[in-house]
């Protein structure tokens, strides 16, 4: 038997990454596994890119940078039983990410992606992509134009 105790879910807040954020929730809730909320912040200037590029720790953000909508949606989930937590941090997105699969030691991740095909994602990268390559858990890619059928339409 499969057993889920820490499902890792990155959000920007964006459409994509609601419904990722709904099918962490969902899952969370049927497993009783606790959900981590990542949110990333990049590094705010040339100097600090820098410094974050040579490997020098990114600074733990102070204020509470968490949608008033997501915020609402977490306390609804909250009362209702689910063990969920957000953690902000600043840094690179995919190695953000990665450093919280490991240093967490969470068993499944559930991201948005974009769905971005050809040329859109060679310019554009895709993050959620190269996190699956490099991580060593279960992935769950929801998609920007999946239907929502874990859940009903917020």
């Amino acid at each position: 038997m499969i057993q889920l105790s820490k499902i890792l879910c990155p959000t920007d807040y964006s459409k994509t990454s609601d419904k990722a954020v709904r099918y962490a929730i969902e899952l969370g809730r049927k497993t009783g596994a606790h959900v981590r909320f990542l949110h990333i912040l990049q590094p705010e200037n040339i100097a600090e890119k820098t410094a974050f590029s040579y490997g020098v720790a990114a600074k733990q953000e102070k204020d509470d940078i968490v949608t008033e909508e997501f915020r609402k949606l977490l306390m609804e989930e909250k009362k209702k039983g689910l063990s969920a937590e957000v953690l902000i941090i600043r840094g690179n997105p995919y190695d953000a990410i990665i450093d919280q699969v490991h240093a967490w030691g969470a068993d499944m991740l559930i991201m948005g992606s974009h769905g971005r095909t050809g040329l859109n994602r060679i310019l554009m990268g895709s993050v959620a992509e190269a996190v699956f390559h490099a991580v060593d858990i279960p992935v769950l890619l929801v998609k920007q134009g999946s239907k929502a059928k874990a859940f009903p339409e917020a």
